[in-house]
């Protein structure tokens, strides 16, 4: 998942000066014995939130030992944001080292972050593989890959954009997979366009839709049987680790 989608910057004075007071808070919170906090991934979409421990810091990186599985999620985004009440908005960081074995990670290159994907209404998940997308636009096609899908909305990496404009309509088309019964559905709907972002590996277009009953019941069902997917995934995932 492209973790950009996921926040906005809250800067609050200017990078560096706010970098310098999260580090000079994590300190004082580890000097005063307050090392308990929370980490927040979104693991393939799914949103993960598990307490973390503040160990130390040390040239600006931060060590913590963690739960085992955001220690998974944290291995695959290599990125986590940290909730704690010393700090007016959420703290965006890198993962410099991570060891699964022993749960324990450290971070640097910290910002304040407000967490925009918790303000959806429904959950977003990544799909694996990525399914071939049309999206059809004053009798054009354009094809793509779907990248997440929730309840209203899906991101498709786009091979090329359409000329489509701030809340203009088209028509997308795409299979989602039946987990259950090893098949496909196919689905079809007018989606309202919502925006476009640059991703490492293409423009990625966003786009809303409100589903008819038989479409909102193919891709409810897909969504919980993706949650249970990713679920069972994160745990295995954990044993092994």
């Amino acid at each position: 998942m492209d973790i950009s989608s996921l926040y906005h910057t809250a800067i609050e004075k200017s990078y560096d000066e706010d970098h310098a007071k999260i580090v000079e808070t994590l300190q004082d919170l580890i000097k005063q014995g307050k090392t308990n906090v929370k980490l927040v991934n979104f693991y393939q979409g799914l949103p993960l939130a598990f307490p973390a421990t503040l160990v130390s810091i040390s040239h600006a990186t931060l060590d913590m030992d963690l739960h085992q599985q955001q220690a998974v999620a944290i291995s695959h985004d290599r990125f986590t944001f940290i909730r704690c009440s010393a700090f007016k908005h959420d703290v965006g960081a890198h993962v410099r080292y991570i060891n699964l074995r022993k749960q324990a990670v450290s971070v640097d290159r910290f910002f304040f972050a407000e967490i925009m994907a918790e303000r959806r209404n429904t959950v977003r998940l990544s799909l694996d593989p990525h399914p071939e997308t049309i999206v059809t636009f004053q009798n054009e096609e354009f094809k793509g890959k779907l990248l997440n899908i929730s309840m209203g909305g899906v991101a498709i990496r786009m091979d090329r954009l359409p000329p489509l404009e701030a809340g203009c309509e088209a028509t997308l088309q795409f299979m989602l997979p039946n987990l259950v019964r090893n098949t496909v559905d196919a689905i079809r709907l007018s989606a309202c366009h919502v925006g476009i972002h640059e991703s490492e590996h293409g423009p990625v277009l966003r786009m809303s839709f409100i589903p008819d009953k038989k479409d909102e019941q193919i891709i409810s069902q897909y969504l919980f049987q993706r949650q249970v997917e990713i679920i069972r995934g994160l745990k295995d995932a954990s044993i092994l680790s």
